[in-house]
């Protein structure tokens, strides 16, 4: 992990406010291992003073805590990262974070990636989910590394801009177009297109046909607005419902997983003032589908 300084204040005060350790001994602990660097520079004294911003990192090679026979079970790559933000890509089929109405929390990605870092670190870590992606499908996810990044981004996180592929059923007539629909949610949490007239909310996207055959296509989609299952609903309403997605009248999916995925996210940076955009290739097994080499 690595961090920048926002304000004076000794290591000892650093590490144990940015890696979430419960109490100074453990800190000082991890600090004492030669775990830690400043500006590249191992320092092994709590006290140390830093400076506004210090590059602060820890070195996963030395910490004394690793449990160097126990491996974290994940092994996911940041798609992105910055000293304020990082990004990974959450796979399909996985909660992105843990739903509090359960009395025992199911699985989920966020707390797969903290238990990966861990492990690898020995020591715990804080991280704010920005954004989270549905169960079903896969994408980039962010997290910010502190509670100022996390308000920080969230400011301006309502004007960020989002990049879907989908593996639908049936080929759009036209390579490209644009779908506006102005959508309400049943009582079941379903999303369906409504008169105007009625309250709602409305949404749109632009699509272009990158793939296709017989039965199957491979969409890009640029949202302009949407709403919870907006895409969804308005594919399978033009008759091309996303493959595996049986609430809107998809049938089983032939690649064995959910036919979404978020590509691309770009958002206003709060602190480097300029867009970020996190990009992704497209997901093996659409290309394989399709009969297609993987991106390198």
């Amino acid at each position: 992990m690595k961090f920048k300084s926002d304000k004076n204040y000794s290591l000892l005060e650093a590490i144990k406010e940015k890696m979430g350790f419960s109490s100074n001994s453990k800190a000082r602990n991890h600090i004492k291992s030669g775990a830690v660097k400043v500006d590249d520079q191992v320092i092994k004294i709590p006290s140390f003073a830093i400076a506004t911003d210090q590059m602060i990192t820890t070195d996963n090679l030395v910490a004394k805590k690793r449990k160097r026979d126990k491996a974290p079970k994940t092994n996911y790559k940041p798609a992105y990262e910055d000293d304020h933000f990082i990004a990974f890509i959450k796979p399909p089929g996985l909660l992105s974070v843990s739903t509090e109405t359960k009395n025992k929390p199911e699985k989920n990605f966020y707390d797969q990636i903290l238990n990966q870092f861990e492990i690898n670190s020995g020591s715990k870590i804080k991280l704010f989910p920005i954004n989270r992606i549905d169960r079903q499908y896969s994408g980039i996810m962010v997290f910010a590394k502190s509670s100022k990044a996390e308000n920080a981004i969230r400011e301006k996180w309502e004007t960020n801009t989002k990049r879907y592929y989908a593996l639908v059923e049936g080929v759009p007539k036209n390579e490209k177009g644009n779908i506006e629909s102005h959508l309400k949610q049943n009582r079941i949490g379903r999303v369906y297109s409504a008169p105007k007239s009625e309250y709602g909310k409305a949404c749109e996207i632009n699509y272009r046909v990158l793939y296709s055959s017989d039965k199957h296509s491979l969409l890009k989609l640029d949202v302009i607005t949407e709403r919870k299952n907006s895409i969804r609903a308005q594919l399978s309403e033009n008759k091309w419902p996303i493959v595996g997605d049986k609430d809107y009248k998809g049938h089983p999916s032939p690649i064995k997983r959910f036919g979404l995925h978020l590509f691309s996210l770009a958002f206003d940076h709060p602190f480097e003032k300029k867009i970020i955009e996190i990009k992704t290739p497209v997901p093996i097994p659409f290309k394989q589908f399709f009969k297609l080499k993987p991106e390198k």
